[in-house]
């Protein structure tokens, strides 16, 4: 073959073979191709942890990881997985470790709880990327193994050895084109080193725009979609703030009616409980409601407490007696005891004015006012003994004034004409005519400075003692001839009181004769009490059980027997068998 022509190579031969190939000058390879050397092992990574991972409400942002068997997540601060949010349950959902995998279920809270939109009713496997909503607030899952590996990490994880990837082998061909082989015998052809450069260079600059105008694209988007998420943002916040707001004014509301139903203001509580169910009717609605029921009950007896206290400040016992009557069972129970003990200290002051009223006997105007006193007072204290007499004594000096009809007495004893008007219960009239013939009669003196005693110690009559009730008593029959006057009711009642008060003391403490002693002094001032007679009664049984005692022991105690005998007689009248037979005992024991 001729040497080619000076500055030109040869084109390279085509090899149709290996053995071609080698006889083209390029050096032949025997034997097998040595294998690569395996690359070190690389560590792997620690397991992933499932989690979830809060997206909206007031724990954005933060993650939760999922350990243990399972967990509770609600607004408690003990909850393993703790929202701060208002609309979250104290316990409001439970999530557990399955054989499947984590699973959620809702706990009874009262929003109730959603997976991807949907409420949770039963127990529901999770998912990598689930949602659960919990009122305001979105929880993503993340599994454990739920994200996607890398490129590297998944080439580690690819098997080694016998479907390793053969080398590339490479060859010129005559065009200048490189040639690859793929290991299988086929040659891929390339036009990389046959390409024009200006054509490359269009191409990169036409990539790089493309590239460059997506980035920016995409910048834009993201700056776009960063704006609108933080204007949502910004909006959740501004509702949640406001929600909050809302909230707190709520229950301040409900404290401040909650405190004056604590105060029995029942009217301005009801103001308040119906503000609420028309700023919120959900914020706490059973139990606004249980209040509005009861202030609707509660506030027409308030309403007559208050009526009621206004008549007693303005000593209207009827009037304030009704109101209190017409209270029902209410819970201002020690309010309506405070008008009732108002009510009775009002009785005792008017009941005091009343006594001072006596004196004043003859004068018309006086004693209808102590007749409507006591009608009045009557009103509070139905049974009220004193009160009925001072009524009696009002309406019978009204009808005596009215009607005059006692003659004038002999000139010659004029202290008769004083005893008989004090008697019909004339005080005023009988001190006129004592102190007018007082110069010329000693009894006239007598009844003068008797009259004046009676009426000062009639104006103090509570704080007199028993003996001198009686001692009053006797005084008024003194000055009246021998018998009561009209004007000795209300010491009659103040000592029939004082008296059987002490002969109830004496029976409870088992002093039979003290009390039938003071029972008898009881039936002298009143005939007719019913207490005095049934305690006579009652002493009588006892004096004859006493004899009876007595009787057995005359022989074998006869000391005893005189004493029981004693007691008999002190517990029986004169006049009375069991008397008589006791009295025969003792003088025959002292004789043996």
């Amino acid at each position: 073959m001729p040497p080619p022509p000076s500055g030109k190579q040869p084109p390279p031969r085509r090899p149709s073979s290996a053995t071609g190939t080698a006889a083209a000058g390029v050096p032949r390879r025997t034997g097998a191709v040595p294998a690569a050397r395996p690359a070190p092992a690389r560590p792997r990574p620690a397991p992933a942890i499932s989690k979830l991972i809060a997206q909206s409400g007031p724990a954005s942002g933060q993650e939760f990881a999922l350990e243990g068997d399972e967990l509770v997540i609600g607004r408690a601060a003990d909850n393993p997985v703790s929202i701060p949010d208002t609309s979250v349950s104290r316990k409001h959902a439970l999530v557990r470790k399955t054989a499947e995998g984590w699973a959620v279920s809702d706990l009874g809270s009262g929003n109730g709880t959603m997976l991807n939109g949907e409420a949770v009713a039963d127990e529901t496997t999770l998912s990598d990327g689930d949602v659960i909503t919990l009122g305001d607030t979105e929880l993503r899952y993340s599994g454990a193994g739920g994200g996607s590996a890398s490129a590297g990490e998944a080439a580690e994880e690819r098997p080694s050895g016998g479907s390793r990837r053969p080398p590339v082998r490479t060859a010129r061909t005559g065009g200048g084109a490189i040639e690859r082989s793929t290991g299988r015998g086929r040659p891929v052809r390339t036009s990389r080193m046959a390409e024009d450069p200006e054509e490359a260079k269009k191409k990169r600059r036409k990539i790089f725009l493309i590239v460059g105008g997506s980035l920016v694209l995409i910048m834009a988007l993201l700056v776009g979609w960063k704006a609108i998420d933080n204007k949502r943002q910004l909006a959740r916040r501004a509702a949640e703030m406001q929600g909050r707001e809302h909230l707190a004014a709520m229950a301040d509301l409900f404290k401040e009616a909650k405190g004056l139903v604590r105060q029995g203001k029942w009217a301005e509580a009801k103001a308040r409980l119906e503000e609420m169910q028309a700023e919120d009717p959900d914020y706490e609605s059973r139990q606004v409601e249980n209040y509005l029921k009861i202030a609707d009950a509660e506030i027409p007896n308030q309403s007559l407490l208050a009526s009621a206290n206004e008549a007693i400040a303005k000593g209207e016992l009827g009037r304030a007696a009704g109101e209190l009557a017409r209270v029902k069972t209410t819970t201002q129970e020690a309010a309506l005891r405070t008008a009732k003990d108002a009510l009775d200290a009002k009785a005792t002051e008017k009941m005091a004015e009343a006594r001072g009223l006596l004196a004043f006997a003859s004068d018309l105007a006086k004693m209808e006012q102590l007749k409507a006193l006591c009608e009045d007072i009557l009103q509070v204290r139905v049974d009220d003994r004193e009160a009925s007499e001072l009524k009696k004594t009002a309406e019978t000096s009204i009808y005596r004034i009215k009607n005059p009809t006692v003659a004038p007495p002999p000139p010659d004893t004029p202290w008769l004409e004083v005893s008989q008007r004090f008697k019909n219960g004339d005080s005023s009239g009988a001190l006129s005519l004592a102190q007018a013939c007082a110069n010329k009669f000693a009894q006239c003196r007598t009844f003068e400075a008797n009259i004046k005693d009676f009426e000062a110690k009639s104006k103090r009559l509570e704080e007199l003692s028993e003996n001198e009730l009686i001692a009053l008593y006797d005084l008024d029959k003194k000055i009246a001839g021998g018998q009561s006057s009209e004007l000795s009711r209300p010491v009659r009642t103040q000592l029939v009181s004082k008296l059987f008060v002490k002969a109830s003391q004496a029976k409870t403490t088992g002093n039979w004769p003290r009390a039938i002693e003071l029972a008898r002094k009881v039936q002298q001032a009143d005939s007719g009490h019913v207490g005095a007679q049934a305690l006579i009664n009652e002493g009588r049984s006892q004096a004859r059980e006493a004899y009876l005692r007595g009787y057995q022991l005359r022989e074998s105690s006869p000391d005893e027997a005189i004493r029981l005998f004693k007691d008999v007689m002190n517990m029986t009248p004169p006049d009375d068998e069991t008397h008589q037979k006791a009295k025969s005992r003792v003088a025959e024991l002292q004789r043996n």
